[in-house]
């Protein structure tokens, strides 16, 4: 989900038969809006669905009664409530948040997807306007302006559109308009 910006429902929906482990494609079907889209994986991303795949199959065999992805047990995936709780619990359990005032939502994965593609473009120095369009497609938006909600207020962004702005503009910040 934080690697590939997906939806939780997408994840608990997703089948064996979506997965193209070879290439490290998913097929997202049916989603939000009633939309399908191919989702490529980034080559780790692609590794761990390897790993995956294989302690799957080794627990799991593969039947017409378990043809989900991600198997609560041998004969049954899980919903989508189910795989947040899930993933709570394995929050919870890492320690990590202990002092913390709340666990990371579900969602935050896809959020922090969106806002690491866009500070990495950044920094890539990229066209981050002709960069948007994709990112609302990869991420299954009805429009640009779906995609923008994740795009808001962040300190890190900002410090580099500025120092971007303010490199392109150097003759008229420091005096070139009078």
């Amino acid at each position: 989900m934080y690697t590939a910006g997906l939806r939780r429902g997408e994840v608990a929906r997703l089948r064996m038969e979506d997965v193209d482990a070879e290439t490290g494609v998913l097929r997202i079907q049916g989603s939000k809006f009633h939309k399908s889209r191919w989702v490529p994986l980034s080559p780790s991303a692609t590794r761990e669905l390897h790993a995956y795949l294989h302690v799957r199959a080794a627990f799991v065999p593969r039947t017409e009664h378990n043809a989900m992805l991600l198997c609560r047990c041998a004969a049954r995936g899980y919903t989508a409530e189910g795989l947040s709780k899930a993933i709570r619990d394995v929050m919870r359990g890492s320690g990590i948040w202990t002092n913390a005032p709340r666990v990371p939502r579900v969602h935050d994965f896809r959020h922090a997807f969106a806002v690491e593609a866009l500070r990495r473009w950044y920094e890539e120095g990229r066209d981050v306007q002709s960069e948007l369009p994709k990112l609302s497609m990869y991420m299954g938006h009805v429009s640009i302006a779906s995609t923008t909600y994740y795009l808001r207020f962040m300190p890190a962004v900002v410090a580099l559109a500025s120092q971007r702005f303010a490199s392109s503009c150097v003759e008229l910040i420091d005096g070139g308009a009078a």
